[in-house]
């Protein structure tokens, strides 16, 4: 079961994931970067049994894995800013 099958009853939850993505956006550089959390995010999120690169990139609409791959490998982001907001959101 995906989150979204069990989440159906909590209303609006997809615009409440967007407000988070744009959220947490400043603790990426680029805006490359926040498209490809956004992305990552979702492929988490999604029904897919297995979550590796490929089956996320293909959850999120990409053809191939490299934007999620160079935002978890090669990505200048701060992950201490990202888990402060994340904090504090929650």
């Amino acid at each position: 079961m995906s989150v979204s099958d069990w989440a159906g009853s909590f209303g609006n939850w997809r615009s409440a994931l967007d407000e988070l993505k744009v959220f947490i956006g400043p603790a990426f550089k680029r805006s490359e970067q926040q498209l490809s959390a956004g992305a990552f995010i979702d492929g988490l999120l999604s029904g897919a049994e297995r979550k590796t690169g490929w089956m996320l990139a293909e959850e999120a609409g990409l053809a191939r894995p490299y934007r999620i791959q160079s935002l978890l490998g090669r990505s200048s982001w701060s992950a201490d800013s990202l888990c402060g907001q994340v904090r504090n959101y929650a």
